[in-house]
């Protein structure tokens, strides 16, 4: 179990969260360098007739454009968005204090992007960047003060212990070794690890680590922006490949905003029915796996793909090869493609 945040309507609270494969990195924070993971959980949470504001939809912006992406588009006709839970992939306490100084960041961002018009890529680039929001989070620690601790005493810092009330600690140097979400855990000589307030801490030096990442970044060449504007794009795939796959598997729609990747035409629910009868047909019984089907997005030939392997389901005995044999006496007709 990792220390997390749920986060359901406007509210954020403490809980602990056991990490699986569902989860999905959350852009801007990994921009920041702070690996945060997000996962929707089924249901409404519980009664959520009041709820105004979804305070994850503006965290799950894009960082390109500031704008969340359809699928995490909530309010209005789609109602409330459902509880999600957010922890680290590196283990380390994500908290309620971290949510809330993590959201006034990212305020500043957008208001800073909005008003820079044609230097909107340049003040994006110096604010989305894990060395500003250190600065940030220092800056602002004596509004924040739990916010981050371990960026404002990184790991393998040396830190000088001050105004506890045992004495014999005060002055003495230790080296940060763990976090909680309210304590920094202080390795002194000759002492067990002791958990300590941050206010009770004084930066001495900072961990090697973190001098080395001091250093100026350095532009990326063409082929380094090309390379990571692909991985980008495998990684959107395998997001919507993923989502797609796990509705299939429990039986519930997909999303809409994504079908006509699939070849799920909206004009005749007929034939949307089959297509996604074979589509769980595929993925259930051919093991037909998000990855290989990201894979094929990307690459630009899923409706070839899932051609090929219609016939496939089609000639086997599984449940779901009536459907597939009716989509290929129909000749694929109506099922309509999009490119990612």
């Amino acid at each position: 179990m990792a220390p997390g945040v749920r986060v359901h309507g406007p509210a954020a609270t403490d809980v602990e969260v056991k990490l699986d494969d569902n989860f999905r990195a959350v852009p801007v924070p990994a921009r920041l360098g702070i690996p945060v993971l997000c996962k929707r959980q089924s249901g409404t949470g519980g009664d959520d007739s009041n709820i105004r504001s979804n305070a994850i939809v503006r965290f799950m912006a894009d960082p390109d454009d500031g704008m969340a992406p359809d699928e995490w588009q909530y309010g209005g006709n789609r109602g409330p968005a459902p509880p999600v839970v957010l922890a680290r992939k590196d283990g380390l306490p994500f908290s309620t204090h971290d949510w809330t100084l993590l959201n006034e960041y990212m305020s500043y961002w957008v208001e800073e992007t909005g008003e820079a018009e044609d230097d909107r890529r340049e003040v994006c680039d110096r604010i989305l960047d894990p060395l500003a929001f250190q600065r940030y989070v220092r800056e602002n620690r004596e509004e924040h003060p739990l916010g981050f601790l371990s960026l404002q005493f990184p790991c393998g810092s040396t830190v000088v212990a001050e105004g506890l009330n045992a004495e014999e600690l005060n002055g003495k140097e230790g080296e940060v070794v763990r976090f909680s979400r309210d304590r920094v855990g202080v390795q002194f000589p000759d002492r067990a690890v002791t958990a300590l307030r941050p206010q009770n801490l004084r930066l001495l030096r900072e961990a090697p680590a973190c001098v080395e990442r001091g250093t100026k970044r350095q532009a990326m060449t063409e082929p380094e922006k090309q390379a990571r504007q692909r991985e980008l794009e495998r990684q959107e795939a395998l997001q919507i490949s993923r989502r797609f796959v796990e509705c299939l598997h429990e039986d519930t729609f997909p999303e809409m905003g994504d079908l006509h990747l699939f070849g799920v035409g909206c004009s005749y629910a007929q034939r949307s029915t089959e297509v996604l009868a074979v589509w769980q047909g595929l993925v259930k019984h051919q093991e037909f796996t998000a990855e290989e089907i990201a894979e094929a997005l990307v690459k630009g030939n899923l409706q070839e793909r899932f051609i090929q392997l219609t016939h496939q389901l089609a000639d086997s005995k599984t449940p779901n090869s009536t459907y597939a044999k009716n989509l290929i006496d129909a000749k694929f007709a109506a099922t309509e493609w999009d490119d990612l």
